[in-house]
This record gives C-alpha cells, sequence and structure tokens, in this order.
C-alpha cells in the first residue's frame, strides 16, 4: 500500500492507483477497461505488485513478469499490452509527481522481445462469405431480435462496443446516415455512415419484431428493463452463432477485404471502417467523401446481396445508386416465418 502522505512504494501502488485513473475516466471506452482491468489485475499486480519501486529494473521485470508470461504460452501481443500498461501507469505518476523517479523510462518491450509480433489471422476469408451471409440471414428470419447484431457489423464493418452503443436517435431516415457519436468510436472522432436502401429495410424489419415495450426504448439494442446489450452477453451470442470458430471482429477484418476486392480505393476503405487517416488526411473530408462512401457501401452490400442478404432485409433489388433520396424502402416479406 501507499505510504505516509500516499506515498507510492510499490509497483502496485502506481499500477492500482493508475487503474482507478482509468475506469473513472469517461472518455475511456468499456472495453478498454475491461481489457485494461484484466491485464492489470490478473498479470501485472501478481507478478509485481509488491516490488519496490526502486527495485523495478529490466532483470526484475524479465524473472517476474515477461519470462512467467512466456513459459504459461502468452503470446508476444499479449506480453507487449501488459508492457505498455505498465509503462504508462508509471509516466503518469511520474508526470503527476507521484514518484521520484520513472523505472520504466528507458526501458521498451524491444528490451525483451526481439522477434516480429504478428497479427492474429482472420478466421473468416472471402470464400467464407456466402455461407455466412446465408447463416445469417436464416439467423435473422429466426430471431430478428438477436440476429441484426452480426449482419449490421458485417454491413459496416463497425466494432462491436461502437455497434451496441447505437440509438434510433443516432439514425436519420431522411439522410440516411448513421452517425456514430465520438465518444462511443475508438478513434475519438464522430463517424457517420450512410445507409443503403437493404440496410433501412433490414432495421424496419427489426425493429416491427421488437417486442412493444423495448420498441420504446431509444437503444438500437435494448433489454428488459431500458439498458443496451452489453459486451459481454453479445460476445456469448457471437459464440454461439460461429460455434467458436470466429469473432465480431472477424467480420471486420472480411468486410474491409472484399472492400478491396471490389476495387474500394484505400482512403475509402479506411474511411469507412473509421480507422484513423492522420491529420492532413482529416483536413480534407469533404461532401465529396461522403458520397464515395455511400457508393462503395452500395457496391458492398450489392454483394452481400448476391449472397443472400436479401433473405433478411426483404428488398427484391437495392434501389438504383443514382436516386437522391429515396425514400425509406418496405419490406417485401421476404423471409418470414409464415
Amino acid at each position: 500500500m501507499a505510504g505516509k502522505g500516499g506515498e507510492m512504494r510499490t509497483a502496485g501502488d502506481v499500477l492500482l492507483w493508475w487503474l482507478e485513473r482509468v475506469e473513472s475516466n469517461r472518455e475511456t471506452s468499456d472495453s478498454y477497461k475491461r481489457s485494461t482491468r484484466s491485464m492489470v489485475k490478473k498479470n501485472i499486480v501478481p507478478a509485481l505488485g509488491k516490488v519496490l519501486i526502486t527495485k523495478l529494473d529490466r532483470r526484475v521485470l524479465d524473472d517476474k513478469l515477461v519470462w512467467p508470461m512466456t513459459q504459461d504460452g502468452k503470446k508476444a501481443g499479449t506480453q507487449q499490452k501488459a508492457f505498455q500498461a505498465l509503462r504508462q501507469a508509471f509516466l503518469l505518476a511520474e508526470k503527476t509527481g507521484r514518484i521520484k523517479a520513472n523505472p520504466m523510462a528507458s526501458l521498451t518491450f524491444k528490451s525483451f522481445h526481439r522477434g516480429a509480433i504478428g497479427s492474429k489471422p482472420a478466421s473468416l476469408s472471402r470464400v467464407d462469405l456466402p455461407a455466412l451471409v446465408q447463416q445469417l440471414a436464416e439467423n435473422f428470419n429466426r430471431d430478428p431480435v438477436n440476429g441484426l447484431l452480426p449482419l449490421l457489423m458485417l454491413a459496416h464493418g463497425t466494432r462491436i462496443g461502437e455497434t451496441l452503443q447505437a440509438q434510433w436517435s443516432h439514425i436519420s431516415l431522411v439522410e440516411r446516415v448513421w452517425v456514430l457519436p465520438e465518444l462511443n468510436c475508438k478513434s475519438r472522432r464522430q463517424h457517420i455512415l450512410p445507409l443503403t436502401p437493404q440496410v433501412l429495410a433490414l432495421l424496419a424489419r427489426y425493429r416491427q419484431a421488437l417486442p412493444d415495450a423495448r420498441a420504446q426504448i431509444d437503444w438500437v439494442f435494448p433489454v428488459r428493463g431500458g439498458a443496451r446489450l452489453s459486451p459481454t452477453t453479445a460476445s456469448a451470442m457471437f459464440r454461439s452463432v460461429s460455434a467458436g470458430k470466429w469473432s465480431s471482429h472477424d467480420l471486420r477484418k472480411l468486410m474491409r477485404d472484399c472492400l478491396a476486392d471490389l476495387g474500394v480505393d484505400f482512403f475509402i476503405g479506411e474511411r469507412l471502417i473509421n480507422h484513423s487517416l492522420g491529420k492532413v488526411s482529416e483536413t480534407y473530408l469533404t461532401r465529396d467523401v461522403m458520397e464515395r462512401c455511400r457508393e462503395a457501401l452500395e457496391r458492398w452490400h450489392a454483394r452481400l446481396d448476391e449472397c443472400g442478404f436479401s433473405l433478411a432485409h426483404g428488398l427484391d433489388m437495392a434501389a438504383p445508386a443514382s436516386s437522391p433520396n429515396p425514400e425509406t424502402p418496405e419490406p417485401t416479406g421476404a423471409g418470414d416465418d409464415s
């Protein structure tokens, strides 16, 4: 524990103080809070919590944290995340005058790991798309309330945390856009997604299927009591739908790969999945970019239609891309249980 006057003596003091800061920060996403809490309490504090700050050095880090994580089969990426959390905690403690010296200042993860840190391979590829869309469309027709989330994520490449925070007040049927507020986005930048006729029809079918009490709630994914679907429940749903073979993030990766296959240029593809484009690129966002994003999504959703997307949204065909502002399409009833 901290010494007299709140002075920090151990690595555990620094880490738990920093974790409290992270969890009370309103601008930090829930998913980051959960992953950071798990990393700190399950990996770092048990290993280094009792180590005096004055005794923390490269050898101690290797002996107590990095090497044991390696022996436990933790991948280099996981080890790097633990190291980064530790470094951020000590950096903030130093900047705010809570420690006299920062033992992490001169250390980098490369001090312990020399090899390349590979990214996790995707569990879905282009060849899986037809069967995947067919499965998700059938799931939606059986149970629209639980079937919308994966379809909506595949259609737009959104992150699960961003999608779960969607509200009907964020969706404009007149402008045909879905606005993701900056506080809901990992990029901390407002993200605007054009809505195609297929998605508008899909949302219409979904809202009609909601129980009356939930249909009055502003959350797009409401649960009993007025709250929204939790990330934990949503993740369990994805495990059930995929039989544990793929995750929600694999839908995002697949969508991005397919945009490239369709000839969507790099800038628009990255813009659609809300990747950071740098300050210079962000400065030159224009109305033309939004139209190009709409065109790209229309091409992507036409590709999904070829794979069976229409079984879920119920349209015989998409409205022409040249239509300036079509009315919200009415579902044809395709895929009804009756």
